[in-house]
């Protein structure tokens, strides 16, 4: 009977030492940024993650100091960075999130047929990407 007890006891620490393993690499992971977002733009295409979005379609472009994201309909959400498919109070539509948090500005890109909220770590960087957007917006005005 003794043998049994230290064999249910080993058992038990195995169990946990296994679960330590598995945890802690998940918690570890989802909170450390290992790939990041970042916004690509290739002749009349403008990408980011694995979103493609025509230059044709952008109707305005803005950068905002703060943005207030209402909840996660599909993406991931860790502690640096959110990116996926989220509501975003006071916009009627969803919104293609690629943000790091709380690292402001954000760039707000209105298409006919969606929207883009995006930033990248550095804020000099964010308004870079902003002014491009700008100039690509302002060229295609003179175009049509």
């Amino acid at each position: 009977m003794e043998n049994n007890n230290k064999v249910d006891k080993y058992q038990r620490i195995i169990v946990l030492v296994l679960l330590m393993i598995v945890i802690i690499p998940a918690i570890i992971l989802n909170t450390v940024d290992i790939s990041p977002h970042k916004l690509i733009i290739q002749d009349d295409i403008i990408k980011v993650g694995v979103k493609s979005f025509k230059v044709e379609d952008i109707k305005t472009v803005k950068l905002l100091e703060d943005i207030n994201i209402n909840y996660r309909i599909k993406g991931t959400k860790t502690l640096n960075y959110l990116r996926g498919l989220y509501a975003i109070e006071g916009e009627n539509q969803d919104a293609n999130v690629y943000i790091y948090r709380n690292k402001s500005p954000y760039i707000r890109v209105e298409f006919k047929d969606g929207l883009l909220i995006y930033n990248d770590k550095n804020s000099s960087d964010t308004e870079k990407n902003y002014e491009k957007l700008v100039e690509i917006v302002n060229i295609n005005k003179y175009k049509k």
